[in-house]
């Protein structure tokens, strides 16, 4: 009789809202990092002379190097100093994927890397692949640094002949199908959230000329909740055994600031979705920091009122899910 009233209940005020509630997309890795990096591994280069590497090499294991937190956006955040980055302990996921994440700079360099994606990073034989957001500056003067993501793949350069540079895509502010109200919002010492989406059955298209990029699929650059720009990168950065890094690449001078609440999907994150990546934080509670977005009524809200983990409402149906598991 109890679980009666209830759901009449929950029907009831259900009515009073839109017919259709928007659930978050659900991420196939999270990291909050609250005083751990969980499965995540400390990684450095050898023979860094000055901050970069005298011959490229791939950042290994450092176990003599403890991670370090301070205050993030929500709870604490994993800090890198400059001298080490960090590989996080996702399996690849193909071709379409998203990556969500708050990140405030304390420095920038020149395609220094925020964070890098990709496989067989220094491989001879043709299957290096890579994804990785940066800034980067065109002028001679260093003043207009620009947000960047920046791609290559040999594997599909090869494929479409004998040229392993075929497929080398960068793409900024000048070449993206820009917001020009939102030109270039990363900034030094202020977190700012990123989305980055791939579509893999997309193909990838020069924003400009409105044609075909051979060897590319589609991508999307969010910054603060906003689409900042969109064009092709390269395609193969997240199969096989790719990795994601942060902070460190095996060529440029290693990224220092900040990382909270790293998340990685295995879809295209919609716009709204990705507003809701930067409302949220890991664990589901709402972000404390980031976001003027006007607070939704909905699925969070009647969850909290009654008790459940999840709610979804249609026209006078309810579907009631498990509670989630609390911190």
């Amino acid at each position: 009789m109890k679980l009666r009233k209830l759901l009449a209940a929950v029907v009831a005020v259900s009515m009073l809202l839109p017919a259709t509630v928007a659930l978050a997309a659900t991420p196939v890795y999270e990291n909050g990092f609250e005083g751990t990096i969980g499965g995540a591994t400390v990684v450095t280069r050898e023979g860094d002379v000055d901050g970069l590497p005298v011959t490229p090499n791939i950042p290994k294991a450092n176990p003599s190097i403890s991670p370090q937190f301070a205050e993030g956006v929500n709870g604490q955040a994993l800090y890198l100093d400059g001298n080490y980055g960090v590989v996080l302990d996702c399996e690849a996921v193909g071709d379409t994927y998203s990556v969500a994440f708050w990140v405030n700079p304390s420095r920038f360099s020149t395609y220094g890397p925020i964070i890098q994606i990709g496989q067989d990073l220094l491989e001879a034989e043709g299957r290096c692949s890579w994804l990785n957001f940066t800034k980067t500056t065109w002028t001679p003067d260093g003043s207009d640094m620009n947000a960047v993501v920046w791609s290559r793949s040999q594997k599909a350069a090869l494929e479409l002949g004998d040229d392993p540079n075929l497929v080398w895509p960068w793409y900024h502010k000048a070449y993206f199908a820009v917001n020009y109200d939102n030109q270039n919002p990363l900034e030094k010492n202020k977190w700012a959230h990123v989305v980055i989406t791939v579509d893999g059955s997309k193909p990838g298209m020069d924003p400009v000329l409105g044609t075909e990029v051979a060897g590319t699929v589609h991508s999307k650059l969010y910054i603060n909740g906003e689409l900042f720009g969109e064009g092709p990168v390269a395609k193969y950065t997240f199969t096989d055994d790719s990795k994601i890094y942060l902070g460190i690449n095996c060529w440029d001078y290693l990224f220092k600031g900040y990382f909270d609440d790293f998340r990685v999907y295995n879809t295209v994150l919609t716009d709204a979705e990705v507003v809701e990546a930067m409302n949220t934080a890991v664990g589901g509670q709402a972000s404390t920091g980031g976001s003027t977005s006007t607070p939704k009524t909905g699925v969070s809200s009647l969850a909290m009122v009654f008790g459940l983990g999840a709610a979804v409402f249609g026209a006078g149906a309810v579907a009631l899910g498990k509670k989630k598991k609390e911190d």
